[in-house]
């Protein structure tokens, strides 16, 4: 859809009218006097009022705008949308290197005014490479704000609301209102859930840095997935998938889907690492760290269907991690994976949640990267209950 959009906008952007020459011209006008203001600010400043740590903040927002103003401009160009956001980070990105480089180069001398005005650039070679990486995420922030502007920064694929509503009734019958979690498992998720959210920041940059350059568009996909009682909930990940073809894939089991994944996004998953933006949904009282896997909620329906007890795993918060998935969750048909779940449920404590956390951590971290692991952890691993039968 985004991509007939914009093809079609540019079909008629394409066409050699007044309009489209004057906003391409425009626009890259407006760029280019930012950039040679900013380049040239310390001329046209009194000594002492801008410090060195305002004239880095200036350079940022500038190369941000910078973007943007790029974006604009070459939407009129009939580029495909995925060039015309890359161009204006990169075109944006490679200016503010520029001026740095050649701040370095010169020390600052070649804007330094006869009669003391302006700033003197005086840094090392740490400090000017400071300065590059805030003016590239500057630029970077300034392309990502136009691609929220025009398509957004979350994909959602929303289910019905009659099916919502049926699922929800289905649940309520089934299992009634489930009562509070413990006192010891909330206040374990919110702490920390805290500490994972300050702690993996730059994960965060990083990782919607790759899937955008990837293939720009939404940075996190909304899985709309069934909750604790049979509530309907926005699950957050990192998008792995090019764009909109999540849609297609509502009734399909995870490891089922390889096609059109992004390179990056193959990589998110093999180390868990698109499920951190999750962290958000558990600090948000939807999700604990451990508990049964969420599953979409047109799934959960046709799982009902077929057996009704599926109901029975939702008596609690779903988990980031659970029995069932360290257990060997892709070989599992949905009547082993409630079997462990329930095992799960009868079990929990915070020492158990602990442990499964731990063998969730080791399988994203070392298991799954050994050449002949076969899935599935070893069998003395498992000390709480009894390992059901398949």
């Amino acid at each position: 859809m985004h991509q007939d959009k914009f093809d079609k906008t540019h079909e008629n952007a394409g066409q050699a009218t007044w309009s489209v020459y004057l906003n391409l011209v425009g626009y890259f006008s407006l760029s280019l006097i930012l950039t040679l203001l900013v380049w040239f600010l310390p001329w046209l400043v009194s000594p002492g009022v801008l410090s060195a740590s305002g004239w880095v903040f200036a350079l940022v927002i500038t190369y941000a705008i910078t973007a943007i103003l790029l974006e604009r401009g070459l939407f009129f160009t009939g580029l495909r949308r995925n060039w015309h956001y890359r161009l204006a980070f990169l075109i944006s990105a490679s200016l503010a290197l520029i001026q740095v480089v050649v701040y370095q180069v010169t020390d600052g001398n070649l804007w330094y005014a006869p009669a003391g005005t302006g700033l003197h650039w005086s840094v090392d070679i740490f400090g000017s490479l400071v300065v590059v990486i805030l003016t590239t995420l500057g630029a970077f922030g300034g392309a990502l704000l136009a691609t929220g502007l025009n398509e957004g920064l979350l994909e959602v694929n929303t289910p019905s609301a009659s099916l919502t509503l049926k699922v929800y009734q289905q649940h309520l019958q089934s299992i009634g209102v489930p009562g509070a979690e413990p006192g010891f498992k909330r206040w374990f998720d919110v702490i920390l859930s805290f500490i994972g959210l300050i702690l993996s920041a730059p994960v965060w940059i990083v990782g919607a840095f790759l899937v955008w350059l990837e293939d720009p568009g939404p940075i996190l996909f909304v899985k709309n997935s069934i909750g604790k009682g049979g509530k309907n909930f926005r699950l957050f990940k990192f998008r792995t998938m090019a764009l909109e073809m999540e849609k297609s894939m509502a009734l399909v089991q995870t490891q089922e889907v390889q096609a059109n994944t992004l390179f990056i996004g193959r990589l998110l998953r093999k180390t868990a690492l698109d499920e951190l933006p999750q962290l958000i949904n558990i600090l948000n009282g939807e999700m604990s760290f451990v508990g049964p896997r969420p599953h979409r909620t047109p799934l959960v329906a046709l799982y009902l269907e077929q057996m009704p007890e599926f109901s029975e795993r939702h008596r609690v918060l779903p988990g980031l991690a659970g029995l069932a998935q360290v257990s060997g969750d892709f070989y599992m048909t949905p009547r082993q994976k409630l079997r462990f779940d329930r095992l799960y449920i009868r079990n929990r404590s915070l020492g158990f949640d602990v442990k499964l956390l731990f063998l969730a951590f080791m399988i994203a971290f070392w298991y799954r990267w050994q050449k002949d692991w076969n899935g599935r952890l070893p069998r003395n691993l498992f000390r709480y209950g009894s390992r059901p039968q398949s």
